[in-house]
């Protein structure tokens, strides 16, 4: 389990926002699944620009990465995946993420949930990994 999310190109297969433009191109810098490794994206209009790169890894434990997004607004994320094994077969993940915005659209925070936004497409993303893992 750690070994596959650690690895930032296997989100390609179950990250809903990575997976919303199949056609956008896509580059790498660096060794994937080491800090420094960078995924940069260019895509339509709900993908957006970015890059995102990993910053952070304590093996069998704890993957962190930066998120740098360009278009459609810009801004930058922390996230990160936290994995407990749980049984020879089990393992418990983490996913989170947190970021700030600058004013004037950190007013908006106030007028809406970004966690119950942000939240459905987690668990969506989450139960694909699981489906993918579990098939494998």
């Amino acid at each position: 389990m750690f070994g596959y999310v650690r690895l930032l190109k296997n989100q390609d297969y179950f990250n809903k926002w990575v997976m919303v433009d199949p056609d956008k191109k896509k580059s790498y810098r660096g060794v994937d699944g080491t800090p420094g490794f960078v995924y940069a994206w260019n895509g339509n209009k709900q993908s957006g620009e970015g890059e995102q790169e990993l910053t952070n890894i304590i093996e069998g434990q704890k993957v962190e990465s930066e998120v740098r997004f360009i278009r459609p607004m810009t801004g930058v994320a922390k996230t990160f995946f936290n994995t407990e094994a749980l049984a020879p077969n089990q393992t418990r993940v983490n996913w989170g993420m947190s970021s700030s915005m600058k004013y004037p659209m950190n007013i908006m925070l106030v007028l809406m949930s970004l966690e119950k936004m942000l939240g459905k497409d987690l668990e969506i993303s989450m139960a694909t990994l699981k489906n993918n893992l579990e098939k494998s």
